[in-house]
């Protein structure tokens, strides 16, 4: 398949390069565009290239015979005199032209003398005799040249097509001349644009073919001026205008793309899920941790309070059991007191309920009734409970003095 397409060549009439014979005087407006085929002249061969013009020189000897035919037919003298001084005048301006040489702007002329190269002569007017014949005239202008789609395999066996546009310029117009003609020089060119740019391809996948338009091009440029140069010709320019692989090559390239592009956003939406959940987890066992550490300060708590209750309740017994044996301990040393406290008490009472006649007693039993009449008799019958009071004072005044 490689060898097809190394064997594929473009059309024949594929010419771009022309070589022209024109007068010389009219070479700078034939330099300046293309001719009836499109094609762009390169090298313009004079039709006269000794440049003397002919028709002075012809019309100079005509005027110079017809005055001496008119001075002998007429016997007049002047007309011979007249002539001469027109022929000769007329045949001076034909061979002085030749001593011009014109060479327009951006073109190079070769001056050979019997068919010999002498010399090169660059733009502007040259004063040459005209035993020097301009035997050829050579643009020196950057010339372009479109390189036809080349369709080429990449190194992955894929079928790309590369367009191309390169610029030359004729460095030597002597070598370019002399060594090789237009046309030919043509389909060396082209050829070897061909061989280059299918080496280039030969080079690439078929996914990098697309960046050609934008890849520098020394190497390539370099291999074609080793093919051109023995011509006089350097490369100036290569722009690779359009590189693309097949359709089909595309179409599935981009659809790897956009299953690339769904992967890509199908992962990140699952990580971004992924780490949605991890947070959510994260808050659950902060706040699972938060309650538990609340629980278990609430507990810390209970047991702080129920460890202090604790404390209360055995400072509490601690306090009775002390009150209950000192009261014990009393008791056992004066057992009457207690029988006077509570006869105390008693009183108490019984004096509240005297002061206040609107007070409801609850009495549950007979004894209790009849206590009560007998405590309302009893006061009744004591003038003043003050003095009751002080005996009660001094008995145990003196029941203290008895214990000391």
């Amino acid at each position: 398949m490689s060898n097809e397409m190394n064997a594929e060549v473009p059309p024949i009439d594929y010419n771009q390069l022309s070589q022209i014979q024109v007068p010389l005087d009219q070479a700078g407006a034939v330099f300046a565009q293309k001719d009836a085929n499109g094609r762009t002249p390169v090298v313009l061969v004079p039709l006269n290239p000794h440049r003397i013009k002919n028709s002075l020189v012809i019309a100079g000897i005509v005027v110079l015979v017809a005055g001496f035919i008119a001075g002998i037919l007429l016997d007049q003298w002047a007309w011979p005199s007249l002539g001469t001084v027109l022929g000769i005048g007329l045949v001076v301006a034909g061979v002085y032209s030749s001593f011009v040489v014109r060479v327009p702007e951006g073109t190079a002329a070769l001056l050979s003398r019997a068919g010999r190269y002498v010399r090169t002569l660059e733009a502007g007017v040259t004063m040459v005799p005209p035993w020097f014949a301009v035997s050829h005239l050579v643009t020196r202008r950057e010339i372009p040249y479109d390189i036809p789609a080349v369709e080429a395999l990449t190194r992955d066996n894929v079928r790309a097509t590369v367009d191309t546009l390169i610029t030359f310029t004729i460095t030597d117009p002597y070598r370019f001349v002399y060594s090789i003609a237009a046309d030919d020089f043509d389909a060396i060119l082209l050829a070897a644009c061909l061989d280059a740019i299918r080496g280039e391809v030969r080079r690439l996948p078929a996914d990098k073919i697309a960046d050609l338009t934008r890849q520098e091009t020394a190497e390539l440029g370099q291999a074609l001026n080793a093919e051109v140069e023995p011509y006089g010709v350097t490369i100036r320019k290569i722009n690779v205008t359009d590189a693309r692989p097949p359709e089909e090559f595309l179409l599935s390239q981009e659809s790897r793309q956009l299953a690339v592009f769904h992967r890509a956003e199908q992962a990140e939406k699952q990580a971004l899920a992924q780490r949605l959940q991890a947070d959510a987890e994260a808050l659950a066992r902060q706040k699972a941790i938060a309650t538990v550490e609340q629980e278990r300060e609430g507990l810390q708590a209970q047991v702080q309070q129920a460890e202090i209750r604790k404390r209360i309740a055995e400072l509490e017994a601690q306090t009775d059991e002390l009150r209950l044996s000192t009261m014990e301990e009393r008791l056992s040393k004066y057992p009457q007191a207690a029988a006077y406290e509570m006869q105390r008490a008693q009183l108490e009472i019984a004096r509240a309920l005297a002061g206040n006649t609107r007070a409801v007693l609850q009495i549950g039993a007979a004894d209790d009734i009849l206590r009560a009449y007998t405590i309302r008799e009893f006061i009744k019958q004591q003038p003043d409970i003050a003095e009751i009071d002080e005996e009660a004072a001094k008995g145990a005044a003196a029941a203290s003095a008895e214990e000391m």
